[in-house]
This record gives C-alpha cells, sequence and structure tokens, in this order.
C-alpha cells in the first residue's frame, strides 16, 4: 500500500509531479485491469470497446472520427474497433440529417442493454465497497481526475 502524501499547499516540482503521474497513471490501469478487464471480457467487450460504448452513451451522434479523438484511439485503429461493435449490433451508424455524407454513431438497444448489464455486475461485485465510503472519497477522485483533465489541456495534450 502507498503512504498517503498529502501536498497541500506545498509546491511540486517537476520532476515529483512527474513521478507521481507515472505512479497513479500505473496504480488506476491496474485498478481498471483486475476489476473491469474480467467484466468487459464475461461481457465479450475489450477495455477499449467498452470506454467507447461509454463515450457514445455519453455523447450520440459523434462522427468515428470525432468519437476516435474523444476515446484516444488512432484513427487508423479506429475502425476496427467500431466494426466489431457494429458486427456485434451495439453501435449503428446513421446518416446525419443535416449532411447527408456525414454518418453518425449511436449506440444501440442491445448496446444499452449490454451496457446496463455491465452496470449490475459492477454493483453486484463492488457494491458493498462503494457503500462502505463515504461520498467524499468520490467527490475527491473525481475532482482529482477532473484537476488533471484540465491541466493536461494547459500542456497542449
Amino acid at each position: 500500500p502507498r503512504r498517503n502524501r498529502s501536498r497541500k499547499g506545498r509546491a511540486v516540482d517537476i520532476s515529483t509531479f512527474k513521478h507521481e503521474l507515472f505512479v497513479v497513471t500505473y496504480d488506476v490501469q491496474k485498478i481498471l485491469h483486475e476489476t473491469m478487464a474480467p467484466i468487459c471480457q464475461q461481457h465479450g467487450l475489450t477495455l477499449q470497446q467498452m470506454h467507447v460504448l461509454m463515450e457514445l452513451m455519453r455523447t450520440p451522434g459523434l462522427t468515428a472520427g470525432q468519437l476516435s479523438d474523444q476515446a484516444g484511439i488512432l484513427r487508423t485503429n479506429f475502425p476496427s474497433v467500431c466494426r466489431k461493435l457494429e458486427d456485434r449490433g451495439l453501435i449503428e451508424r446513421q446518416r446525419s440529417q443535416t449532411d447527408k455524407r456525414s454518418l453518425r454513431l449511436r449506440v444501440t438497444d442491445e448496446g444499452r442493454a449490454l451496457m446496463a448489464g455491465i452496470d449490475e455486475e459492477v454493483q453486484r461485485r463492488y457494491g458493498t465497497a462503494f457503500a462502505a465510503e463515504p461520498p467524499e472519497t468520490f467527490d475527491t477522485i473525481i475532482e482529482g481526475f477532473q484537476a488533471l483533465a484540465d491541466f493536461s489541456k494547459k500542456l497542449g495534450r
């Protein structure tokens, strides 16, 4: 277990920030692979496909390019990710109402049902641990994620 190294109110040098960024990023990836990957696999998805479905549910009607950018997947790799989800009937392409040349992506009813099943499995496996944790814990975690995302924009990512 990592020790609590609160730095509130103290300056952080770039080297310390870089180190902490790598450690925390690795920890988050490990958490995803240990908790969410098995659930995704149980439902026939990869973490990347799950991420695409989550982004598309959050922002329906994106073009493939927009979704690729939003999900952080190289545009050269995105068509195969998209095709696998389409082949399973989890997403569909629809012509844009405003630009008939443009195709917009949407999660299908089957895709929404799959995501609901995943949510139920997450609740079944981890609901007790979540319920035992004070809401402030999740507020702090989410605020940290948002602060990191905001800061990364300043770095020109």
